[in-house]
C-alpha cells in the first residue's frame, strides 16, 4: 500500500528522473522495511511557470540564473497506513528527502515532506479491506507502534 509521489519543477533529464525513482523507491522501502514491489513511487512535474518561489513564477526566477537546486524546493507527499512506530515515520522522511537531494543536487533541508496516514478500514487491496487483506501484518506492527 505505500505509496510516494515526489513533486519537481518540471525540466529534469529523463534519465536523472529516471534515477530518482530507483533511488526513492528503495530508500522508502528499505526505510519503512517493506518488500519493494509492494510500494508504489511516482513523480509529477509542475510547470515551472505554475510555481512560485517566494511569490514569483519559478521560469522567471529560473531565467535570472538562479541555479534550479537553489530554487527548487521538493515535496514528497506519502500515503501509509497507520500503526507505523514514529521512527520509522521519522527515518523515512530523512531517508527519502536525502535520496532526492542526493539525485537531483540539491539540499536535503530544501525537500519537503507530508506523511497522510489512511486507516486500514479506508484502503482497499484487490477490493478487500486491508484490515482483512492485510490482518496478520498489521497485528505484528501494533506491539511496536503503541510503544512510540
Amino acid at each position: 500500500m505505500p505509496v510516494a509521489n515526489i513533486h519537481v519543477l518540471a525540466g529534469h533529464p529523463r534519465p536523472v528522473l529516471k534515477q530518482l525513482l530507483r533511488e526513492a523507491s528503495m530508500a522508502f522501502a528499505q526505510a519503512i522495511d517493506a518488500p519493494p514491489e509492494r510500494l508504489q513511487v511516482w513523480i509529477t512535474e509542475v510547470d515551472p511557470g505554475l510555481y512560485a518561489l517566494a511569490g514569483e513564477p519559478a521560469d522567471e526566477v529560473l531565467a535570472r540564473g538562479v541555479p534550479r537546486a537553489e530554487a527548487e524546493i521538493p515535496l514528497i507527499r506519502m500515503a501509509l497506513m497507520e500503526g507505523r512506530p514514529v521512527a520509522t515515520l521519522h527515518r523515512v522522511m530523512a531517508d527519502l528527502s536525502a535520496a532526492v537531494a542526493r539525485v537531483l543536487g540539491g539540499d536535503p533541508q530544501r525537500v519537503r515532506v507530508q506523511i497522510d496516514h489512511v486507516h486500514p478500514e479506508r484502503w482497499a487491496i484487490g477490493g478487500v479491506p486491508a484490515s482483512q487483506a492485510r490482518a496478520a501484518e498489521l497485528a505484528r506492527r501494533a506491539p511496536a507502534a503503541s510503544g512510540s
